[in-house]
């Protein structure tokens, strides 16, 4: 199922490319857009910055709510102008911006919520699991598909900061744990920056309490994004590779007796 924009959107929003890229036409404001479908716990909601415009001040903002786009787009006001602070101001919303500071959600965003956000530094089991894929409740995603595609040849990003053009930010969220049957149904937000997991940037969100669409507010010199679809039908060529990569690890690959255009495609 191909992965798209909802068609209730801010009204400086163009939606092209069977509503899987999203343009702001002008200004920096009305440039809210939503997931067409709400999220299941796990499944990530992954989008590329394709253009960004110098001149703003800001950058995207990146999110969840429980607000249905339609309900809100055809209320007496209309979707708000802004993710931040309008639409988290609601209370049903849990939205951050992308900023300048390498790939730290954790100590560089503010929270701008009733949840929290996690500072300590505690050894954590990242919800990407140690493999080469991800297991979401929409089947299996490779982590080379959460990174960016221009990569240097050693397999890193070559200077992508998370504003930029070519950056992918996803976000994800998943249920906490609970300790007793009467504890409630919470979970925690997470970002996926440039094929990093981020850790939790909010947490008690109520996701038992109604669909949640991922929000995307193409602000300031974010220009267009476009959604990376992650739940097609893989091609054979990369179910191999990902299944080579189950055993190999990265730095390995080098030394791997294949020709030079394959451990380049097992880098890609």
């Amino acid at each position: 199922m191909l992965s798209r924009f909802h068609h209730y959107h801010g009204s400086n929003i163009i939606l092209f490319e069977d509503n899987t890229v999203a343009y702001r036409k002008t200004s920096f404001a009305h440039g809210l857009t939503f997931s067409e479908k709400p999220l299941l716990p796990g499944e990530i909601f992954l989008v590329e910055i394709e253009k960004t415009e110098r001149g703003w001040s800001g950058h995207m903002r990146l999110g969840l709510t429980l607000l249905d786009p339609q309900t809100a787009a055809l209320g007496d006001k209309g979707l708000p102008q802004y993710a931040l602070p309008d639409l988290a101001n609601t209370g049903m919303s849990w939205i951050f911006p992308i900023s300048k500071s390498q790939n730290n959600v954790i100590s560089t965003f503010e929270l701008v919520n009733q949840g929290s956000v996690r500072r300590d530094n505690d050894s954590r089991v990242s919800v990407l699991g140690n493999g080469h894929s991800v297991r979401t409740p929409r089947g299996f995603v490779s982590k080379m598909i959460l990174r960016p595609q221009n990569l240097s040849q050693k397999g890193s990003p070559q200077g992508i900061l998370p504003m930029d053009a070519g950056s992918r930010i996803g976000v994800m969220y998943v249920p906490c744990p609970k300790t007793s049957k009467d504890e409630p149904d919470l979970a925690e937000m997470h970002f996926i920056i440039n094929g990093e997991e981020q850790g939790p940037c909010a947490k008690a969100i109520p996701y038992m309490s109604g669909p949640l669409h991922a929000v995307v507010d193409v602000y300031g010199t974010t220009k267009r994004v476009k959604i990376i679809q992650l739940y097609g039908v893989n091609s054979l060529q990369n179910i191999c590779r990902d299944a080579i990569l189950q055993y190999v690890k990265n730095n390995s690959v080098k030394s791997l007796p294949l020709p030079q255009c394959l451990k380049d495609y097992l880098l890609s």
